[in-house]
């Protein structure tokens, strides 16, 4: 996209914001341009995205529902709502992303990865998915920032070789959509914003607009053309919220991990998420191995051994497969799933202990099946392993 297609953008974008009684301020920290709906607010000296925001998100302040609602109740409002609008529902992709730089689905627009990378034709349709996605780079952070997991639901309106008026459109679509389920838009500021990407076929301009809720970013609209490896650019329209977020924005509860960990469960923010991606990746097929997505749900299950071994790992585990086989269709059952995080947890503390006391390398084994040829065929103490094990469980 050339830099005057751009400045056409911008002007579109103000053109239809202003018609929707929307008003437009620059920030005064980063010089961008924003809209909310009313002109008495102080925030109109500041945007209140990112480095430009002065406190904590205070959506929590606004109106509140009578009754909280759940992840799998929002998720099918919102099939409901733009299935009647016309949209074609697309089913989620598989978490292992085979047609990209990237390991792992990490949004719903790498349903075009296909057309952008091998030519594939494309489907013209207006398009809604409710896709999975994980974010890894997130790991560390999990627990100590509010609102981050590693893994979590992209809800989008996708659209190939869209017309400007189309995506505007959507994204007309998507205020109906926040303010059915209960989000006034009073209470939102919108971010207009240009930024470079590239997605391994060459640099490109996307024209964003970032949705924040009482200071709390909810998603973004994203209008771009792609490069493709092959031919033309393609216009793509990419309109993606995080589905857990909208929740959290509607209930309000005091932290974001509130509606995610399970009601009976003991456990940190931090073991509750990487048992629910663990969850989400061993149900879509994922195996421990030393590469791409074997190697990020080894990783995982490496932390959840060090530090979380005979926690209530494998109820958390359990509990999430219920989670995203509403969602997404499992490749894998329960037992399975179960059977391949236990391995991999086992098999790490088994390796410390082995080291430990010196015996015998484990095989492919869970620690009481270990402990049991120890026992029974080796002759190993029972007080020495129990020992052992007790240093790994602090």
């Amino acid at each position: 996209m050339k830099e005057t297609q751009v400045s056409g953008f911008q002007r579109a974008a103000d053109d239809f914001m202003i018609k929707r009684k929307w008003y437009a301020f620059t920030c005064e920290k980063c010089q961008t341009t924003f809209y909310e709906k009313h002109l008495s607010s102080g925030s109109k000296n500041s945007c209140g995205w990112h480095g430009c925001a002065t406190d904590d998100p205070d959506f929590r302040k606004l109106s509140k529902r009578s009754h909280p609602v759940t992840v799998t109740q929002v998720a099918d409002l919102m099939s409901d709502f733009f299935r009647s609008r016309g949209l074609t529902l697309v089913p989620p992709r598989n978490i292992v992303n085979e047609e990209s730089e990237t390991d792992l689905i990490i949004a719903g627009v790498q349903m075009f990865d296909g057309v952008i990378r091998h030519n594939q034709p494309m489907l013209l349709d207006k398009m809604y998915v409710a896709q999975p996605c994980t974010r890894m780079q997130f790991q560390d952070v999990v627990g100590l920032q509010d609102g981050i997991s590693t893994s979590f639901v992209n809800v989008c309106t996708e659209k190939i070789n869209p017309t400007l008026d189309e995506h505007l459109e959507l994204v007309d679509l998507w205020f109906s959509m926040l303010s059915k389920l209960g989000m006034h838009m009073k209470d939102f500021t919108v971010v207009r914003r240009t930024e470079t990407h590239d997605w391994d076929t060459g640099p490109f301009l996307s024209l964003e607009l970032f949705f924040l809720y009482g200071g709390l970013e909810l998603g973004d609209a994203s209008y771009a053309e792609i490069p493709r490896l092959s031919g033309n650019p393609v216009p793509i329209s990419d309109i993606g919220f995080g589905l857990e977020r909208i929740v959290w924005a509607l209930n309000k509860t005091e932290s974001y991990f509130d509606l995610l960990a399970p009601w009976t469960v003991r456990g940190t923010r931090e073991m509750c998420d990487f048992c629910r991606t663990v969850a989400l990746l061993a149900l879509c097929g994922v195996k421990a191995g030393n590469k791409g997505a074997g190697l990020q749900f080894k990783r995982l299950c490496k932390t959840l051994s060090e530090k979380y071994y005979r926690s209530d790992l494998y109820e958390a585990v359990s509990y999430y497969y219920d989670y995203w086989q509403h969602l997404i269709e499992p490749i894998v059952s329960r037992d399975l799933v179960l059977k391949r995080v236990r391995l991999e947890v086992d098999r790490l503390v088994n390796v410390k202990i082995s080291q430990l006391l010196k015996l015998p390398p484990p095989r492919e084994e869970t620690t009481d099946e270990y402990f049991d040829r120890l026992v029974y065929a080796n002759n190993v103490s029972i007080k020495d392993l129990r020992e052992a094990l007790h240093l790994c469980q602090t």
